[in-house]
């Protein structure tokens, strides 16, 4: 009797989740690589190609990291109109983390054209979501009148005090 390949991959999930053994999707292993742990150091090559694959087949989280490591020159060559790619990538498909890189890009003309406007569509979008440094980020333009953001203290106050909490109650990883 011949077992089709879906089944045999179900069974050896389920043995691996019996005995104890997590399997990581490539973005979790490639997390797992970017970061290292104390059982295995950092690979960031191998991160890379996790990433690098997850982002093409279209996940988004997997779009983010590959779009950093391009603008950080990790385990590649810095590449900033390839990190701003893989950001708009995932920032098109609601990646907070995303958005505000692609922000940080657009105001300081890295990789894409300098644009106050895009910057501040992409932090508002960002902050709608509640992504902290987004929030913050807001909150200093209003403050400052910066960004592309019409100076008004009372909202930017409002936004600082929302900023406080949300940082506090962050999930660390993204």
């Amino acid at each position: 009797m011949k077992i089709p390949h879906l089944v045999i991959a179900a069974l050896t999930a389920a043995s691996c989740v019996l005995a104890g053994v997590a399997m990581a999707g490539p973005v979790e292993e490639g997390r797992l690589n970017l970061r290292g742990s104390e059982a295995r150091p950092a690979n960031l090559p191998r991160a890379f190609e996790l990433f690098s694959g997850a982002a093409k087949k279209g996940d988004p989280q997997a779009a983010y990291y590959l779009g950093m490591m391009y603008k950080n020159g990790m385990a590649v060559g810095r590449d900033l109109k390839a990190a701003a790619h893989w950001l708009q990538f995932a920032a098109n498909r609601q990646t907070p983390a995303a958005m505000y890189a692609l922000a940080k890009l657009y105001l300081s003309g890295e990789g894409v054209k300098r644009d106050e406007l895009a910057a501040r569509r992409w932090i508002e979008k960002a902050a709608d979501l509640e992504y902290p440094e987004a929030v913050m980020a807001m909150a200093i333009g209003l403050r400052d009148g910066s960004m592309g953001f019409e100076r008004n203290e009372a909202l930017a106050e409002t936004q600082m005090r929302f900023a406080n909490r949300a940082l506090k109650q962050a999930t660390p990883g993204m």
